[in-house]
């Protein structure tokens, strides 16, 4: 571009215009933009799909790797941690590998061939010009990284206070950071112009002394100009290069972890024949290898025989579960061995071994899906009549049958649809339809109510009364285990009784005998409560929240509920912004001014250099016609006046642009801390109906209490601050353009304008991340989320290739949203290389001819050029930044809406 153009000025210094010249590089410009339409739009989609495909295959290979870790592996390892890196770290990776990629090449060929052109056409003009420019680039590179502070959430009405300091205190050093950053801005945007001043008064000297031309000399400014520009636009990209391969080292760090004890193998181990069920452990020695100080079995030894049922008691974390550990190996222990059927566990092979086992706990695992699904999980190739006999064997087929969409109805997150006992039954119906040798019953019933119990355990002892399973029962209750036919009580890692219950009763002094009269003393104490509560209401029913009942309750109930709980959005608009902004109206008012002068020192710019421009042409073409070294002189006196009045645009700017920045920046810290505080109490406020919701889970109101408030405080400050410079500028440009321009040229660059603004706003969005594909992982993630936090039942059920494939069915949605973006973003960014070069292309083109024609002069031509397109960049930007409105407007609809929420029960109230 930097060549054509100074083949443009060399077309115009001409009397009259060459206009062969300027129609050929007219022409010139046409073929550039063709081009860069089709380069740009084929290297945005080569290089999304290529990252695209090789996340998706990355994202499946990691999340199918991770399920097959052994269970120790995650003691020391957040499973909610591992999600992120298969959604947020691999987004990075993608955005590393796609067009961030493609535009670190781009940017760095730019700043070769510009510096190219630039020494090629004036080599001590590009010198003295990098020189400036890399003082100003060392600056600008000490305002990367500032990091935002998030505060962490608790929910309590203390917490409201603490929120506020952190969120105080993240204002506070925010502001001083905005500080710092706004003096660097000014000073860097000086620098600009005093580059601008150095170069062309370097090379204004060279051409008064005949040199080098006025085409050379612009076509090296240029080209310099373009050059640092492109390193200038090369930070983002680099940083998401650097990012993505850091978020890649830690991810392929736990692809290259070996799993200790790995399902995935199937030709792994022994598969015996048949499973008796007949456990024998001996001399075991367990320690948990998240804690290798704390040994959890000392010298365990114990004989289980087939089809014998026996219950495990003793306190809390003496090792009762730990067996149950070993028996799925999930663990190795530490020394001694375990047998089943008379062989070692190590020996067998590991998904054949849990295939045997069916695991009921305490608080049982159901997935986001279907009831038939959920039970289907339990075997392989489960049929609806064996999940139907299951259920039925489970006391769970006619609750089942009385929901809307019977064995299809949906349980939602972690079952919260259904209530504790009917989520046990469907546990209960899930392992009988394994067929299991082994049953293990983890305390299956201390979390329910009585009457809940009472029916779970009816299920449980008709199972075990029905079939000859070996029964591994974990005890809370004792009562409930009874009729074990051997008690094994467990005291910090030792057996220390053994025996049926009456036996273990007739212990004088036994563990087992004082936990069991406690309990009794317990169970009466209770029932003495309840009795009294309930002569006290008068028979009156209470209403359960709708966390602990069924979805088979009342529809009409359940949708007064969430009527009540749902919250009710009003319009939010430009008042409101206005109105947020009023606290800070002084900050607002300076801020406003700074905008102004900013806004005006583009159409100012376009002025001097216009005169530079007009003046080095046209009195050096003089000269080349007369040989009057006087034209060389006055071009000389021109050049260092123009020089002298970029200095002093370079130090107002640098003034009123710290002013702008810093005051708007206040004023979006301000408004920010001021809505997530209110926003925070609100939610606290909130009955606890309220986050039942599915649209009101945890996580969506932690994510809107981050997001919400930043994108309404933008609107109020930097893209409020975009739009008044916009204004400003745009209204100068106009003004230059019609009083001292050419108003035919300006009609008809106005109406070409709305493209050349389309194109930069594309551009843009690109260049800051938000052209960027939109990964849409809300599904793929949630799954990765369930399958990772419930890795113990996931691998007792055996199925993590299961899980692993419907991760990768569900990656095929995004990858082809994503590619229809894709077309779309490579559209449109091949466009706006398009359009500003084609715009070059008829301008030059239709000036020549007006000029030629006497209708316009030269200086009219370049001073209504250069007035336009250097407001094209500020009016496109604000016009980018204007583009997030809507979303603004509906975060501050929400925070609203919370704000001036009724509660049915207000705990903050006073009276």
């Amino acid at each position: 571009m930097a060549v054509v153009l100074g083949d443009v000025l060399t077309g115009f210094s001409s009397v009259p215009v060459d206009m062969d010249t300027v129609n050929s590089a007219s022409l010139d410009f046409f073929f550039i933009a063709i081009a860069l339409f089709v380069t740009d739009y084929l290297a945005y989609v080569t290089f999304y799909y290529s990252a695209e495909r090789q996340m998706k295959v990355l994202r499946s290979e990691a999340l199918k790797h991770m399920l097959h870790l052994d269970i120790g592996w995650y003691d020391e390892h957040d499973a909610l941690q591992l999600s992120s890196r298969l959604t947020g770290d691999t987004v990075k990776i993608k955005d590393g590998m796609g067009q961030k990629l493609g535009d670190s090449f781009r940017s760095a060929a730019q700043f070769i061939v510009g510096f190219a052109i630039g020494f090629a056409r004036g080599w001590d003009i590009t010198l003295c010009m990098a020189a400036v420019y890399a003082e100003a680039g060392s600056v600008a590179e000490e305002t990367l990284g500032s990091i935002r502070t998030v505060a962490s959430l608790n929910g309590e009405k203390k917490a409201i206070g603490k929120f506020e300091a952190k969120v105080v205190e993240a204002e506070k050093e925010n502001i001083i950071l905005h500080k710092m950053s706004s003096v660097v801005i000014g000073m860097f945007i000086a620098s600009m112009f005093f580059m601008y001043a150095i170069g062309l008064w370097n090379g204004g000297w060279k051409a008064s002394q005949a040199k080098a031309s006025p085409s050379d000399v612009f076509a090296a400014f240029f080209g310099v100009l373009m050059g640092t520009a492109s390193m200038a636009q090369i930070s983002p990209s680099a940083t998401a290069v650097a990012k993505a391969a850091g978020s890649a080292e830690e991810l392929f760090a736990i692809l290259d972890t070996p799993s200790v004890i790995d399902a995935e193998k199937d030709d792994d181990g022994i598969i015996p024949e048949a499973c008796l069920g007949k456990i024998e452990a001996v001399n075991l020695n367990f320690t948990y290898p998240s804690r290798p100080d704390a040994q959890i079995l000392r010298d365990y030894n114990v004989t289980i025989e087939s089809g014998q049922t026996v219950a495990f008691a003793g306190s809390s974390g003496g090792g009762k579960s730990t067996l149950i550990a070993l028996l799925e190996r999930f663990y190795d222990p530490t020394s001694g061995t375990l047998y089943l059927d008379g062989r070692d566990v190590k020996t067998l092979n590991v998904k054949w071994l849990r295939s045997q086992i069916g695991m009921i706990s305490q608080e049982p695992v159901l997935f986001a899906t279907s009831i038939f699904d959920n039970i289907a999980m339990g075997g392989n190739d489960v049929t609806r009549e064996d999940a139907i006999a299951a259920c039925k064997l489970s006391n769970a087929h006619n609750f089942i049958m009385s929901l809307p969409q019977n064995y299809d109805t949906l349980v939602g997150e972690k079952g919260v649809s259904l209530s504790g006992g009917q989520k046990q039954r469907v546990a209960i119906a899930r392992a009988i339809v394994r067929k299991p040798n082994i049953l293990v019953l983890d305390e299956a019933t201390s979390a329910l109510d009585t009457e809940s119990e009472k029916i779970v355990q009816a299920a449980l002892n008709d199972l075990m009364a029905t079939t000859n399973m070996t029964t591994l029962v974990i005890a809370h209750r004792l009562s409930t285990i009874r009729h074990a036919d051997k008690i094994v009580v467990f005291n910090e890692g030792h057996i220390v009784e053994s025996g049926t219950h009456d036996e273990l009763l007739a212990i004088e002094h036994g563990i087992y005998r004082n936990m069991y009269q406690i309990q009794q003393l317990r169970t009466e104490e209770e029932h003495q409560e309840v009795g009294r509560r309930g002569a006290e209401g008068g028979g009156n029913s209470t209403k359960l929240p709708r966390t602990m009942s069924s979805v088979s309750g009342d529809t009409d109930v359940s949708a007064s509920d969430a009527e009540t709980n749902s919250l009710d959005r009003k319009p939010f608009g430009l008042k409101d912004i206005a109105r947020l902004s009023k606290p800070e109206l002084k900050y607002l008012l300076v801020g406003v001014l700074g905008t102004c002068v900013g806004g005006l020192s583009m159409p100012a710019t376009a002025l001097v250099l216009t005169g530079m421009l007009t003046s080095m042409t046209t009195q050096y073409g003089k000269w080349e016609r007369s040989g009057d070294t006087s034209y060389l002189d006055s071009m000389y006196d021109d050049v260092q006046l123009y020089g002298i009045l970029f200095v002093v645009i370079a130090v107002v700017v640098a003034i009123f642009m710290f002013l702008q920045t810093y005051c708007f920046k206040l004023i979006e810290e301000k408004i920010t801390t001021r809505l997530r505080t209110t926003n925070f109490e609100a939610l606290c406020r909130q009955n606890v109906g309220f986050f039942d919701e599915q649209e009101n889970a945890t996580g969506a109101l932690t994510a809107d209490l981050a997001t919400n408030a930043t994108k309404v405080a933008l609107l109020s400050g930097e893209s409020q601050a975009r739009v008044f410079q916009a204004v400003f500028t745009l209204a100068g440009a106009l003004v230059i353009s019609f009083g001292f321009g050419s108003w035919l040229l300006t009609l008809v660059m106005l109406a070409i304008l709305p493209f050349m603004v389309f194109g930069n706003i594309a551009r843009m969005k690109q260049m800051e991340g938000g052209g960027a594909i939109s990964d849409d992982l809300a599904l793929p993630g949630a799954h990765a989320s369930e399958v990772l936090s419930n890795i113990r039942t996931v691998a007792a059920l055996g199925i993590e290739q299961k899980s692993a494939e419907v991760f990768e069915q569900l990656l095929e949605e995004p990858l082809k949203k994503g590619s229809k973006e894709a077309q779309y973003n490579g559209l449109s960014l091949g466009f706006s290389s398009f359009i500003m070069m084609a715009a070059y292309a008829l301008i030059f083109w239709f000036g020549a001819q007006k000029v030629n024609d006497g209708a316009i002069s030269f200086t009219e031509l370049f001073r209504t050029l250069m007035a336009i397109m250097l407001s094209v960049q500020t009016v496109s930007s604000a016009s980018a930044f204007m583009g997030d409105a809507p979303k603004a407007f509906k975060a501050g609809s929400t925070i609203t809406a919370l704000q001036e929420r009724v509660t049915p029960i207000d705990s903050f109230s006073q009276d």
